[in-house]
């Protein structure tokens, strides 16, 4: 008997214990069925921004190359090294360089001196070859004279001989004479023209060797130069004032510029200024202007942050494994310690817009959606009205990105849903500026959750009975 008894009472109390829990869950499931957060509309900046990553390069970079053959002798400055314009920075050996300007310089006296003999001898014939011609119109006139004396002599002694009054010796003489004075006539008419001639041919050829003597300098002249150039090359000097970045050879090293000018040094000017190259996706290139503001930290032992104003949009694009990206540059001042030295990679964040005092609300009211049907929900939606878009925002100035947008309130009495049509503008993706529909203070719900009902559930008596569920 006191074993029933036993088992009666430990019934009992599991009855008691079970109307208790349950009247304990009754009595929880008779407060709200929901969970509600809502994020209000207040006054505050909102800062547009693009992130991306750049590269720190100097303000340019100037590539210092050899342009003789030679050994290098000297190489005063290493790298990081500051140097200064016209500062010797290194010497190739100039013995070659040296014996070539010497035969140069041979080569330019030997054609000035045949330039002179050209001109003289011009000079020479401009002189002589009318002295030439009046002699040859003297013979010519001394040879006629001559003709005209042979010509009467044969006359004479051709009718004593036809009258049998001259012997015939005279006679073939006679003949002789005149046809030699004859040819006397031809030979010196032909040297009087000759004569004339050469004073026009002779002169232009001479004056011709003159053009080719004058030739012959300039290309002395100018092998000269170009040797005494190379004399000069032997010695490099610095183009710019500014720093060493890399020195590539060594002393004692032959260079050879005959095919391609061998690089000695990259030199970059003072690191006082330096410029950011950074890529831009194509989706946010269009938010980025000339002008607009850009920092970035780095990180060291003293986290610091510089900043700078964009000074080029190139509009090439870099196309890599079908992305496409375009450079903005900007320049960035360096500080005391020179923390911004060349190829440093870093987080760049670019102002697009900037706004110090506007309405703004958190983005995730603006993404809330209430737990409606679709349908209704579209239904909503439709039927509210938005205000005319506006085209300043609350300081006055231009309403940029402005878009459409819609916020939720909910009615815990008539528990309704009821949408309110915002126009909205600047975004930084975690909160955004609010252009028209809604004021400072009014609230809208960002999160919304319902809780299970009170009273006996089975399902939920299943639910808190497992295992992971079970505390002492």
């Amino acid at each position: 008997m006191k074993r029933k008894s036993g088992i009666g009472f430990i019934l009992v109390l599991l009855m008691v214990g079970a109307a208790g829990y349950f009247g304990y869950q009754a009595y929880k499931g008779s407060g709200p069925t929901h969970e509600l957060e809502c994020a209000m509309v207040e006054s505050g900046p909102v800062q547009m921004t693009v992130e991306t990553s750049g590269t720190v390069e100097p303000l340019s970079q100037v590539q210092v190359g050899c342009e003789v053959t030679g050994k290098i002798i000297e190489m005063p400055v290493d790298h990081d090294q500051p140097v200064m314009k016209d500062q010797i920075i290194c010497r190739i050996d100039q013995e070659l360089a040296d014996a070539d300007h010497q035969q140069s310089t041979a080569d330019l006296a030997r054609a000035r001196s045949a330039l002179a003999d050209a001109k003289l001898a011009l000079d020479e014939l401009k002189a002589n070859l009318p002295i030439a011609t009046r002699q040859a119109l003297a013979s010519k006139e001394e040879a006629e004279a001559n003709m005209v004396d042979a010509e009467y002599q044969w006359e004479r002694v051709d009718e004593l001989y036809r009258n049998e009054n001259a012997p015939k010796a005279e006679w073939i003489a006679t003949k002789a004479r005149l046809l030699r004075s004859q040819a006397a006539v031809h030979s010196t008419t032909a040297a009087h023209e000759l004569a004339k001639l050469n004073e026009t041919v002779k002169v232009k050829r001479a004056e011709q060797a003159i053009s080719q003597a004058e030739a012959t300098l300039k290309q002395a002249e100018a092998r000269f130069e170009l040797t005494k150039t190379r004399v000069e090359r032997c010695t490099i000097t610095s183009p710019i004032d500014g720093i060493v970045l890399k020195r590539y050879l060594d002393p004692g090293t032959t260079v050879n510029a005959a095919f391609q000018t061998p690089i000695l040094f990259l030199l970059a000017p003072a690191l006082d200024e330096m410029r950011v190259s950074a890529k831009v996706g194509e989706s946010d290139i269009s938010h980025i202007q000339v002008g607009q503001k850009a920092r970035f930290t780095i990180e060291g032992r003293q986290r610091r942050t510089f900043e700078g104003v964009i000074e080029e949009r190139r509009n090439q694009p870099d196309i890599i494994n079908n992305v496409v990206t375009y450079t903005v540059g900007f320049r960035v001042k360096n500080d005391e310690e020179r923390t911004l030295i060349p190829g440093l990679t870093v987080n760049v964040v670019i102002e697009i817009v900037s706004k110090p005092e506007v309405p703004r609300i958190a983005n995730a009211a603006l993404r809330f959606k209430p737990p409606l049907p679709i349908e209704q929900r579209q239904k909503l939606i439709a039927a509210a009205k938005w205000p005319d878009q506006p085209e300043r925002d609350s300081t006055g100035a231009a309403a940029d990105y402005c878009t459409k947008s819609f916020a939720w309130q909910y009615e815990e009495k008539s528990r309704t849903w009821r949408v309110v049509p915002l126009w909205v503008g600047v975004t930084d993706n975690v909160i955004t500026e609010i252009l028209s529909g809604a004021k400072p203070g009014e609230n809208f719900v960002r999160r919304f959750t319902e809780k299970s009902s009170g009273g006996f559930d089975f399902k939920e008596v299943l639910k808190q009975a497992r295992p992971d569920n079970r505390t002492l």
